[in-house]
């Protein structure tokens, strides 16, 4: 069984032929079958694509299930006394369970956190995810689960001798075949198109690669100042390509919001689900596949933060911690919300917390007035702060950049960024690809050193790509995605929604929010004295969420 795609199914299927297979269909999945007869567990090093398949081995009897390299497509699992279940979804899996599981305290925590549930753990005890890049075996004979990844990313070397118009040369190859895999299909396929580099980028190499007009799809709204929709059309204008933009209303996101979260089989709070799910929908009508940019900004240095932990580091050999500590302190009294996360980076203390701090904007400090008994416990035990320590920690010591680098592509990008493109497009019936997780691009960046990626403002090698590349706007312009305007919307259209969950939402009846809390903050954001969304947006994902399990 499979979900998802092969790419280099023809050829592996040409190859399988040559060695006495007998085919009787095209399909992907049936290559798999062959892969197994001839090599065993060994033929994930022989596929590229997204995926989760499931093999039961009759003879042997024996179960083998595998992920993709880097999570595109869930898989899921629970343990119990005689069997394993698994499945795609959430929602699917907890059918073939004999009661229903309780939600893990440990894990809404680190949502909260977070925005999305970290590693192997679930919204539910006692479900688990396949990593990726692993191999689950399981046989009722010895019905243990045995885990076993069969990939990682290579160490990144101190340094390489070329020049980055040389490493540019190679990439752009690298991401030509990528986009190239990935626009192969049976069906139409499009591409969606924010206003920066990375999908435009994807936009520019697919136009030169379809026949008839590339289709582009973008998303735009009528509050806020985070839209994108000038930015996209201007390249499409550039690259001649058939453009589609989407317009998500004040009036659409009260509506749409509580439906999408309550179809979703875990929560995740990432607000660029909404818009993506938005775009996604009237894509389908077009298009039977999508390719976007995601990945990019992980694999080749993107984050801004990157760089300010990098200076950080610097700055720690140089200027003594009481001068920093003050220094942090006056910037978060004095600045804007947005600018004074750079306290969290500037101010003394690991390098877990910094970080943790800066992409969550400081969550988990406000735990204490807003947890209700259910999980008060938990702000001891701290898990996502704890596995963050825990991977940085593994990562190595080649530097802050290396570390954090190596920590997204492990969390962020497969929980939370491909967790949420999953989601979003398969409620639609739209497969997602991603050329920049092709495994050979991802190799390839994981030989450049840090230093390199950070150049020229971050994504140097992506940068140099896209100046050769014909359509591609070459202004500067800050990094950017399908953002949504959350704040607005928080103190506007889904403010009742907000105010339902203080009265009579399941998150405070059941003890997992403190009413007291979660309307003060509510308060706070809705008569405008500050910005509380990055609070407010995970907890009314999760009272959705929550109210659509228990039936309302």
């Amino acid at each position: 069984v499979l979900n998802g795609e092969i790419y280099n199914h023809a050829p592996l299927r040409d190859r399988l032929r040559r060695r006495g297979h007998s085919f009787a269909s095209q399909t992907d999945t049936e290559v798999l079958v062959h892969l197994y007869e001839e090599y065993g567990d060994s033929l994930v090093h022989a596929i590229e694509g997204m995926y989760a398949f499931a093999i039961w081995d009759r003879r042997a009897r024996r179960l083998t299930l595998g992920r993709d390299r880097f999570g595109e497509k869930p898989l899921f699992y629970a343990e119990l006394a005689d069997r394993l279940v698994f499945a795609s979804e959430l929602t699917a899996l907890r059918a073939g369970l004999p009661s229903e599981p309780g939600l893990d305290p440990d894990a809404l925590d680190a949502f909260f956190v977070l925005g999305y549930f970290p590693g192997e753990r679930t919204v539910l005890r006692g479900i688990r995810q396949v990593p990726p890049a692993t191999l689950l075996r399981w046989s009722p004979s010895a019905p243990r689960v045995q885990l076993s990844p069969y990939w990682s990313m290579p160490s990144r070397p101190a340094r390489r001798r070329e020049t980055i118009s040389e490493l540019a040369d190679e990439g752009a190859f690298l991401l030509r075949e990528a986009v190239r895999s990935r626009l192969a299909a049976d069906v139409p396929v499009g591409v969606f198109l924010s206003g920066g580099l990375d999908s435009g980028l994807v936009a520019g190499i697919a136009a030169d690669e379809t026949a008839g007009r590339l289709k582009t799809f973008t998303v735009d709204f009528d509050a806020g100042d985070v839209g994108e929709a000038a930015q996209a059309r201007a390249t499409a204008e550039r690259l001649g390509t058939d453009h589609h933009e989407v317009i998500l209303s004040s009036a659409d996101i009260a509506e749409r919001l509580p439906s999408l979260i309550g179809s979703l089989d875990q929560p995740n709070a990432d607000p660029a689900l909404v818009a993506l799910h938005a775009v996604a929908e009237p894509a389908r009508r077009e298009v039977t596949v999508a390719v976007g940019g995601e990945g990019a900004d992980e694999l080749f240095g993107g984050y801004p933060r990157y760089r300010w932990m990098q200076r950080a580091a610097l700055a720690e050999r140089y200027v003594p911690a009481p001068v920093a500590r003050v220094g942090a302190g006056l910037i978060r009294r004095s600045l804007p919300d947005r600018v004074a996360r750079l306290a969290d980076v500037l101010a003394p203390g690991p390098l877990a917390e910094r970080n943790l701090d800066w992409v969550t904007a400081g969550r988990r400090h406000a735990r204490h007035d807003l947890y209700g008994p259910q999980l008060r416990e938990c702000v001891g035990r701290d898990y996502a702060l704890q596995d963050v320590a825990s991977l940085l920690s593994a990562n190595g010591h080649d530097g802050p950049v290396s570390q954090l680098m190596a920590l997204d592509q492990q969390r962020y990008l497969p929980d939370d960024v491909l967790a949420k493109a999953d989601r979003a497009t398969m409620l639609v019936s739209l497969e997602m690809r991603a050329p920049y997780l092709s495994r050979e691009l991802a190799e390839f960046s994981a030989t450049i050193p840090t230093s390199t990626h950070l150049a020229d403002g971050g994504k140097a090698i992506l940068r140099e790509i896209a100046r050769r590349q014909p359509g591609i706007s070459k202004t500067r312009r800050a990094k950017t995605a399908f953002r949504v305007p959350s704040s607005d919307w928080l103190r506007g259209p889904l403010l009742p929604l907000l105010q339902h969950q203080v009265t009579d939402g399941h998150l405070v009846a059941e003890g997992w929010i403190d009413r007291r809390g979660l309307r003060e903050a509510v308060e706070t954001h809705s008569h405008g004295l500050v910005d509380r969304s990055a609070l407010l947006w995970p907890l009314l994902v999760a009272g959705l969420w929550l109210d659509g399990l228990r039936g309302d």
